[in-house]
């Protein structure tokens, strides 16, 4: 960051914090603002100068003369702590997208002009974007001034001619070739002292490459033509490839550059990420037409699950041109409101449809209505469209005779409609709902919904549920109107009759017993079409506390009666027929058995998935295959027992999810759990901080000890959890403690008790009020929580450089130590420079690169001794971890990153 930078922050921190303590900012003198930044008054006063040149800062003209910051003060507070950067706004910033950004930012700070940088990514994953992105992330700290270019060139544009395509990158001189009539600037030059953008840099010829050695390892280079003549330039280069760089750059050229950044494709990415990219672009075009646009649920359900090869920018395009379509039918009729249906879709984006049954519980949470409107202004909400005044025939009718009139093939039209009518009846059932029994007598012959009360009260019986009002609204309302219709010599079409029969073959069964009923009664016969909408109100009932959303618990194990007489068992003590038993004979083929099982799950399976409970062998990866082949969700655990089946249908039967029936059972066997929790801190590196409050006075004085230790340990950047315990003696509080170890990683104890255990840190109640005993253990915590930091930048290490990851972050964390005793105290971002920065200084000393040379090094040392000492003596567990020692000229780096002299 540049020094005038540097005194605008500080002179904005100041300010804040006279405006929080005295309601006013007053200002601040040329000296007080050197002095809190440590650097020469004269440097602060022609900073102070240019600053308010800029119109960034305001002069008060006096003795002496004084600066604040220009704006309102109260915006300043408000925002003067958000430390947010360019970077925040990129959707997925916080998620899949954050280690590359990580990387990102290390690229454009480290010293002394940053890194140059490899993109590597699918078509369309918004390397472009992400280039301008460090570009206006560089602006944003002062690495590169303001009006500094950002610079784009793609390659592949000149690729058919490569003497042409190095005479646009680096400029040629008159005369070289023909049609060569003037000297002519290249990108290059255009780019100097900003960033240089090369897309599809594998389209750059050898040769090229090569020419851009020397311009990356010296800032100079020839002109096209020029022989004597060398031009020099301050650039960072930026580069982007969709290409292997193994097989299609120059591995010289890969060496030198140092940051290779990974973006991943949109299928890698969460679907709430995809849902936010959704939103910006409907709202995107919604601001060009000057218009909000709506979409349907159906549309937004295609766009999130259809396959989308070429990434965000193909869901960019797909987005714009339906959009298109819908603004064109608007004008086409002179309406007002532009609204995107199904069939505006291209034919492939209406593909993700097939998609959505088996994605039903991920996809629903972003749909809360039938219409999803977005404005201009980046605002979006999601509406019920009202059509009570239509029956669901009407509805359905409606629909499909707009699908045909826009030409869409029998294949989709039969997509939508089996997705539509599913939708249509929810709504239906959820609408009656909101009418009591009086209102229903009013609007349907009271004959009809006493058959359907009757019907629903026998089926219930039979498919061992219970069905709510709303079913009973609902279906009393649609059997009106099928009466009717057949009355009248209508057709009842039910496009998803099939799809019924196969799926819900037991509700069809009991659906079909309705026939006789309206045959007896109204001397009707019911079609078949019929009986499929019957079957999906008896399929599709709205009640959440349906006795049928539970995890399904199945035991499944070798041998004739095994599994059976274990899930009987259970079934006694839980006092429910729930647990399923399958036994497996032992003589059974494998496909055989794995088809019997998969029968059995999908018959079980109501909509929360399935805990399956083995024993051994085969049955260990049943779970996985027969997920694989039906979507449905399944855990597995091993190594059954009657405890663990027990437990598992004790919590599957309190309506816990899969997630936690799972965690439950595999926690309860004393070997099972111990190896599931082995592995997971093996995997994780470590256990969760916590810090314990205990007091034998009871609960309440151990909340309290919480509370003042919560207050004590605010603003530290890692929160750490404070379990209070209530305990009898010194024995029990052992006990307890031990426990905890197991799973947590004890910071501290606080209490009037000393637990006598040397592994832990023990603070009694006195010294809580002790700063030093606090400050010593905000210290740890704040380490815990740094040290998270550099385990995270491993990964980084093992792709960027030839160095061993491992022990570089075990030494460097030594050295983090030895630094932070020594009192320094470094934010994220410089944290991340220094690890990168070290890990390349020592990969130069290991591999006889050249060193860096610093003017005046002697001279800098001389006047900061005491830092220059303190860098030395930390690093040494890192040179030792090298067999390796830094140059004066490295510490002085090192120390500048660090103590800003």
């Amino acid at each position: 960051m540049k020094r005038t930078e540097k005194v605008y922050l500080k002179l904005k921190e100041m300010c804040i914090n006279q405006y929080e303590e005295d309601g006013e900012i007053r200002g601040f003198s040329t000296t007080e603002i050197a002095n809190a930044i440590n650097v020469q008054r004269t440097n602060a006063s022609s900073d102070l100068n240019s600053l308010y040149k800029a119109d960034r800062v305001i002069k008060l003209e006096g003795k002496p003369v004084l600066y604040k910051i220009k704006g309102d003060a109260r915006n300043m507070v408000c925002t003067g702590n958000a430390e947010r950067d360019e970077f925040d706004d990129i959707i997925g910033s916080d998620k899949s997208l954050k280690n590359s950004i990580q990387q990102a930012r290390a690229a454009v700070i480290y010293p002394p002009n940053g890194l140059h940088t490899l993109l590597l990514g699918e078509t369309g994953t918004g390397k472009t974007m992400f280039a301008k992105v460090m570009y206006e992330y560089a602006k944003e700290i002062g690495k590169i001034n303001s009006n500094a270019p950002f610079v784009e060139f793609n390659c592949a544009d000149y690729a058919n001619n490569p003497q042409l395509l190095m005479s646009q990158l680096f400029g040629v001189k008159k005369g070289v070739y023909t049609g060569a009539d003037r000297d002519r600037t290249g990108f290059v030059e255009k780019a100097n002292n900003g960033i240089l953008f090369l897309d599809e840099i594998h389209r750059l010829p050898p040769e090229g490459q090569e020419m851009l050695f020397y311009l990356i390892d010296k800032g100079l280079y020839r002109c096209l033509g020029e022989t004597e003549v060398l031009h020099k330039v301050n650039i960072l280069i930026v580069c982007a490839t969709t290409e292997n760089v193994e097989s299609t750059l120059l591995k010289t050229f890969i060496r030198r550059i140092p940051m290779i950044i990974h973006i991943p494709p949109l299928r890698d990415r969460a679907l709430e990420e995809r849902f936010q990219l959704i939103k910006y672009f409907f709202s995107d075009e919604a601001a060009t037409i000057n218009n909000d646009i709506s979409i349907t649920s159906n549309v937004l359900k295609a766009l999130l699950l259809y396959d989308c090869p070429n990434n965000i920018g193909e869901l960019k395009s797909d987005i714009k041109l339906c959009s298109a379509k819908a603004y064109l039918d608007v004008i086409m009729k002179k309406d007002t409101m532009v609204v995107v249906h199904t069939e505006d879709l291209p034919a492939y984006v209406r593909r993700g449809l097939i998609k959505y049954k088996e994605n039903r519980d991920k996809i629903d949470k972003f749909i809360n209505g039938d219409i999803i409107k977005f404005s201009k202004d980046d605002n979006s909400k999601q509406i019920y469209i009202d059509k009570n005044e239509l029956n669901l025939y009407e509805v359905l009718e409606d629909k499909r005779n707009k699908l045909v009139g826009k030409g869409l093939d029998e294949s989709d039209i039969k997509l939508i409609m089996n997705l539509d009518i599913e939708t249509y009846i929810k709504r239906y059932m959820n609408d009656m709902s909101k009418k009591n029994l009086e209102e229903l007598y009013k609007v349907v012959d009271k004959k009809i919904v006493d058959i359907v009360d009757n019907f629903l009260q026998l089926s219930g019986k039979e498919l061992k549920r219970q069905f709510s009002e709303r079913t009973l609204f609902g279906l009393s309302m649609h059997l009106a109107s099928s009466i009717e219709r057949i009355l009248n010599g209508k057709k009842i079409e039910n496009y998803q009759l099939t799809d019924i029969k196969n799926i819900y073959p037991e509700e069809y069964k009991v659906a079909t017993g309705l026939r006789p009923i309206i045959r007896e009664k109204f001397d009707l016969n019911i079609p078949d079409e019929e009986i499929g909408f019957i079957t999906m109100f008896l399929c599709l009932d709205l009640d959440e506390t349906s006795e049928n959303e539970k995890v399904g618990v199945i035991v499944a194990m070798h041998g004739d009666t095994a599994a059976t007489s274990i899930s009987d068992v259970a079934n006694r003590l839980l006092g429910e027929d729930f647990v399923i038993g399958y036994n497996m004979p032992l003589d059974q083929k494998f496909e055989v058995a794995l088809n019997n099982l998969t029968a059995i799950i999908k018959k079980a399976n109501k909509t929360k998935g399935i805990l399956l409970l083995v024993d051994m062998g085969s049955l260990v990866i049943f779970g996985d295959m027969i997920h694989e082949r039906t979507g449905i969700p399944i855990k597995t655990i091993e190594m059954v027992s009657t405890p663990i089946v027990l437990e598992a249908g004790r919590k599957a039967l309190l309506n816990s999810s899969l997630d936690e029936v799972y965690d439950a059972s595999i926690n309860l066997s004393p070997y099972i759990g111990r190896i599931y929790k082995d592995n997971f801190e093996m995997q994780n590196g470590f256990k969760e901080d916590v810090i314990i409050t205990a007091c034998i006075t009871g609960e309440g004085t151990a909340l309290k000890l919480k509370s003042i230790l919560e207050n004590k340990l605010r603003h530290i950047g890692n929160e750490v959890d404070i379990i209070p315990l209530n305990i009898e003696n010194k024995k029990e509080f052992k006990r307890k403690l031990q426990n905890i170890k197991r799973e947590k990683n004890i910071l501290a104890v606080v209490s009037a008790f000393n637990p006598d255990d040397d592994s832990l840190n023990y603070i009694s109640t006195t010294d809580l009020f002790d700063n030093q005993k606090i400050d010593n253990l905000k210290t740890q915590i704040s380490y815990k929580g740094t040290i998270k930091t550099i385990d995270n930048m491993k990964d980084i290490i093992i792709e960027n450089l030839d160095l061993d990851a491992e022990k570089y972050i075990d030494s460097f964390k030594e050295f983090y130590l030895n630094i932070i005793k020594n009192g320094v105290d470094l934010d994220g971002d410089k944290l991340i420079g220094l690890i990168l920065h070290i890990a390349c200084a020592i990969e130069r000393v290991l591999q006889g690169g050249e060193l860096i040379q610093i003017e005046n090094c002697k001279a800098i040392i001389a006047g900061n001794i005491t830092k220059y000492e303190i860098i030395k003596t930390s690093l040494s567990p890192v040179n030792k971890a090298f067999n390796v020692f830094l140059s004066d000229d490295e510490y002085t780096v090192i120390m500048r990153m660090i103590y800003s002299v």
